[in-house]
């Protein structure tokens, strides 16, 4: 029973609100409201803009700074390895790439390769 005493006590509720919405007399808005607020918008909308610029500005500004150091710092390192033993010489290059084209894969390519020049 309490559950429909309540259910009816909502509904009760809601039929008086309801009717109380109704019966609210019409708003009438000032005939310059309008202009009003969209002055206002495109002015704040100027106030922010120039917010985000001076923001832009002092981000793009970091990233400058962050690059500048990277690219200094990267060139250090390069100078610097410079002076050390390279880790890998011209030879060992050489030799790298003549054993990958030279595996038995592609040796019928070779082989054919070299017949063909030979019977010109």
């Amino acid at each position: 029973m309490t559950m429909m005493n309540r259910n009816d006590r909502m509904e009760t509720d809601v039929r008086k609100t309801m009717e109380a919405l109704d019966n609210l007399p019409r708003l009438e808005a000032h005939y310059l409201f309008r202009a009003r607020v969209m002055e206002r918008i495109s002015h704040e909308a100027s106030i922010r803009a120039g917010e985000a610029s001076t923001s832009m500005r002092s981000v793009k500004l970091a990233l400058m700074a962050f690059l500048l150091i990277i690219n200094i710092g990267s060139a250090l390192v390069l100078m610097l390895s410079n002076g050390t033993e390279q880790t890998f010489s011209k030879q060992d290059t050489l030799e790298s790439l003549t054993y990958e084209y030279s595996s038995p894969a592609l040796s019928y390519y070779l082989e054919n390769g070299s017949i063909e020049e030979s019977n010109e």
